[in-house]
């Protein structure tokens, strides 16, 4: 234990100074005339004693301390909490008796260890409910969060609880290769096949266009039904379109079946897909199967515009392909057609150019909307000249790295919440170092930041000119941000559905109405539901002062209402899960004496992986288990886990010295040291008529 300061020590010499040059100019001249020397002695070394205290606090001394711990060994449980726990033969069990049977096992660990519980489905969870409505299973991020949160720490063993079958991420196996410690895997779910029908997996496209025709194919398991028959039957509302036959020749079948289906109706069309029912099957709640496309009228046209090849042109196109709304079109600047009228969008990549003659008059004068990429080939002279709602003044077209910031205000589109964070950790672009003035009525995205340094300079904005939307990129090397998404992902997401929204933004037709509301019509049942609202005053300007409610109805009449929270200049809803099924809402508002409504419909989509395969998987945890000098045991064995894993040589607390500052201005002893010396001494005083 001792004391610290961030000053030099000669500080606390001045302290002493301080506070005895103090107590010499108010009691020097009364200790030199003799009389009562005791008192006047001990006033000043009061006086002395508070001002050096005083003064030393004003050091920020910090209290240095040595606590020793006691960290005991930790064991870590996972639990699988998906569906495809109790879709089997044994759901009794794990529903009753396994809850209680863990509960003992954590009861006899907690004599000698520390038990943290986690739960896998949708999304890892501490504690474990029994609940099972996870719909799907990602055990390799439960070995991260574990790999994340307990290195460097007393971790003694990992048990985790599973029937090995995983759906989403990467292979357990291999994640588990982080894990430096013991693991023990219960097996759960049965290996061996039983009577199944299963609606394996339905390809289809998600959206459509009005007067299309569209296929849709289904796998079709069949699991011990050799020489049995079902019929598989799909429909549309009530209406029943076709009914196929299956057959299965072998104990375990898989059939493909094709349908061809007639767009007739824009919105979101639901199918129904069922199999009739087999005798003894071990469940039927994979024998149907709900899918959704939804219907457009139009394609929007799209025409990607460039001088020369630029992996920026490769990354938006191929996250525009990924989106059916789009009809894209390459075109180099030596073969344009002669009007653009076509299309809804043009992309011009460093278009003007330094190095290519091409004007851009008649892209200016065409009826699409306007996304201008800017890069180290822009002419930016020109670039002015063409009055876009942005003007770069670079004389020597110098560039800079620029990261993205994400700009809360802005209320164009929404980006989704989860994935803004990315944008500000992906790569710099190369944009142009230069003074940069843009049109105050200009709806700015993403700000540049420039090493540790925020500007308010545009890294992304939209404006407009004469009624045509136009979107400013100011840097090049996109691509750079696709890749990185799917370095920290594993897909392209975020970076496909932004750029999908940008050219959304940007080739729709302008809505006029006053009250808009933003929303999908399809969303997994995992998916909360989250909508956005726009209010306009009469001159088109946002406002959010009044509420907005909304009334969401299920299917059998049921109504929930809720409020819009407000943001910076809208409102946001976050209405959370809702179960499988159709759903109306009606949102309204009122502006002064002016009543605003908007309906809408949505469908909330069943996920339907974990029933798509009920046989457990117990190699793979055998694999993890033996790997990691720990054992895979059955459901009956879980009572002696506890003394295989206590019994171990290496299960053993351990020691830990930790160095603690403590704030010695919050002590409450030193400010009570404080008022006693100087009430002491005013006493004192008093008492001798000072």
């Amino acid at each position: 234990m001792g004391l610290v300061t961030e000053y030099p020590s000669g500080f606390i010499l001045l302290c002493l100074l301080l506070g005895a040059g103090y107590a010499v100019i108010l009691y020097y001249r009364d200790v030199k005339k003799g009389p009562k020397t005791l008192v006047l002695w001990t006033m000043f070394a009061l006086r002395f004693l508070s001002v050096f205290f005083i003064s030393f606090l004003i050091l920020n001394p910090l209290i240095k301390q040595s606590e020793k711990l006691i960290e005991k060994p930790i064991v870590i449980i996972g639990v699988d909490n998906s569906r495809s726990m109790v879709l089997a033969g044994d759901s009794d069990y794990y529903r009753n008796r396994f809850p209680s049977q863990l509960n003992t096992l954590i009861d006899e660990l907690k004599k000698k260890c520390e038990v943290k519980v986690y739960s896998l489905g949708d999304k890892l969870q501490t504690g474990f409910d029994a609940s099972y409505k996870g719909t799907q299973t990602d055990i390799s991020a439960f070995f991260n969060e574990v790999h994340t949160r307990y290195t460097n720490r007393n971790a003694a063993a990992l048990i985790l609880v599973s029937d090995g079958i995983f759906n989403a991420g990467s292979d357990p196996f291999y994640s588990a290769q982080k894990i430096s410690f013991p693991v023990y895997t219960i097996a759960a779910g049965d290996t061996n096949l039983k009577r199944d029908l299963n609606i394996r997996q339905v390809i289809v496209n998600k959206t459509a266009y009005k007067g299309d025709k569209f296929p849709v194919e289904i796998l079709v398991e069949m699991n011990k039904c050799a020489g049995l028959t079902s019929k598989l039957t799909l429909s549309h509302g009530n209406n029943v379109i076709e009914t196929r036959e299956i057959k299965a020749n072998y104990d375990r079948s898989l059939q493909k079946v094709g349908f061809i289906l007639d767009a007739l109706e824009t919105g979101v069309a639901k199918y129904s897909l069922r199999l009739n029912e087999l005798e003894a099957e071990v469940s039927n709640q994979n024998n149907r199967f709900d899918f959704f496309v939804e219907v457009f009228d139009t394609r929007q046209k799209i025409a990607l515009i460039y001088a020369s090849p630029h992996p920026d042109i490769t990354a938006i196109q191929k996250a525009l392909e990924g989106s059916s709304h789009f009809e894209i079109d390459n075109l180099h600047t030596d073969t344009l057609p002669q009007s653009f009228d076509k299309y809804d969008l043009l992309i011009l990549n460093q278009l003007p150019s330094i190095t290519n003659t091409f004007t851009l008059s008649s892209v200016m004068k065409a009826k699409g909307s306007l996304l201008f990429i800017i890069g180290s080939q822009t002419d930016f002279n020109s670039f002015n000249n063409l009055k876009t709602g942005l003007i770069i003044n670079s004389p020597k077209n110098a560039m800079s790295e620029a990261q993205a910031i994400v700009n809360d205000d802005f209320s164009l589109f929404t980006l989704v919440k989860r994935d803004a964070a990315f944008f500000e950790e992906f790569p710099p672009l190369q944009s142009p170092f230069a003074q940069y003035q843009f049109s105050p009525l200009a709806e700015i995205l993403f700000y540049q930041k420039i090493g540790t340094v925020t500007t308010r300079n545009p890294l992304i904005l939209f404006t407009r000119a004469s009624e045509k939307k136009i979107g400013i990129v100011a840097g090049e090397n996109i691509w750079r941000w696709r890749i990185n998404n799917f370095i920290q992902q594993s897909n392209f997401e975020a970076f496909d559905l932004f750029i999908d929204k940008t050219a959304q933004y940007l080739s729709t037709k302008d809505d006029k109405s006053f009250f808009r509301i933003d929303f999908k019509s399809k969303i997994t049942e995992n998916e909360p539901v989250e909508m956005d609202a726009a209010l306009y005053n009469a001159t088109y300007e946002l406002i959010n002062d009044p509420d907005v409610n909304i009334a969401i109805t299920d299917a059998a009449g049921i109504t929930y209402p809720f409020v819009f929270s407000k943001t910076a200049k809208s409102y946001y809803l976050n209405a959370g899960l809702f179960p499988v099924g159709e759903y109306s809402f009606k949102a309204t508002t009122r502006v002064g004496s002016t009543p605003y409504l908007k309906k809408g419909k949505f469908f909330i989509e069943q996920v339907n992986i974990e029933s798509s395969n009920l046989v457990a998987d117990h190699q793979v945890l055998y694999r993890i288990a033996s790997t990691h000098d720990g054992k895979m045991i059955g459901k009956d064995s879980i009572a002696t886990l506890a003394d295989k894993i206590t019994a171990r040589q290496d299960i053993r607390s351990v020691s830990i010295f930790q160095q603690r500052m403590t704030d010695l201005i919050g002590n409450p002893w030193i400010f009570v040291i404080i008022i006693t010396l100087l009430t002491a001494e005013w006493v004192i005083r008093k008492r001798e008529g000072k």
